[in-house]
């Protein structure tokens, strides 16, 4: 079955939210995140062949193959479907609407998209950027991938942006003292 994907420009997922608070979030990354992976890599491992050899799970067993597939099978991402922020996550900032840090990163997404990168890897989303109402309830979350320089809004939504938006991504989080790999 073929997934149908939409795509919007940076500067038009920027402008199509009202919000009031901005929240960038870490995820999928350090030493606590790579000891978990790790050590749930063996044991879906282990569930998947005994699957395929002999299909004797148990029903719990099934859900947790389910559950583990869920979780090293796919891209993750800041905020899974059933709207739990993912078990790696960190939040790093938090920054009210009139701070002059959204009215840079508002700038940085504002970029007009001419020169869209486009490289063939996976993208491992691990900078997030959320968007907040006044009622603190999440009106939209960004995915990042700065090394693949991909953005997403979930599985379904994916965002263009111009390959110096990602430059300036990678200054804007280092200059709020959010880590990232470079």
């Amino acid at each position: 079955m073929k997934r149908i994907t939409n795509s919007i420009t940076s500067s038009h997922y920027i402008q199509s939210f009202a919000f009031d608070q901005v929240e960038t979030y870490s995820l999928q990354r350090g030493e606590e995140y790579n000891a978990v992976i790790q050590m749930l890599k063996p044991e879906r491992n282990g569930l998947k062949v005994r699957k395929e050899k002999r299909n004797n799970l148990t029903e719990i067993e099934e859900i947790r193959l389910s559950e583990l597939d869920k979780l090293l099978g796919v891209t993750q991402y800041l905020i899974d479907d059933t709207g739990q922020f993912h078990f790696s996550s960190q939040r790093i900032n938090t920054f009210q609407y009139d701070n002059e840090v959204v009215g840079l990163l508002k700038n940085i997404l504002l970029t007009k998209t001419t020169d869209v990168p486009n490289w063939m890897c996976a993208p491992i989303y691990r900078d997030a950027i959320v968007l907040y109402n006044s009622s603190g309830e999440i009106v939209s979350a960004l995915n990042i991938c700065l090394s693949c320089e991909a953005m997403a809004i979930d599985s379904s939504n994916q965002v263009v942006a111009d390959f110096s938006t990602y430059e300036m991504l990678r200054k804007f989080f280092q200059d709020v003292s959010h880590p990232i790999e470079i």
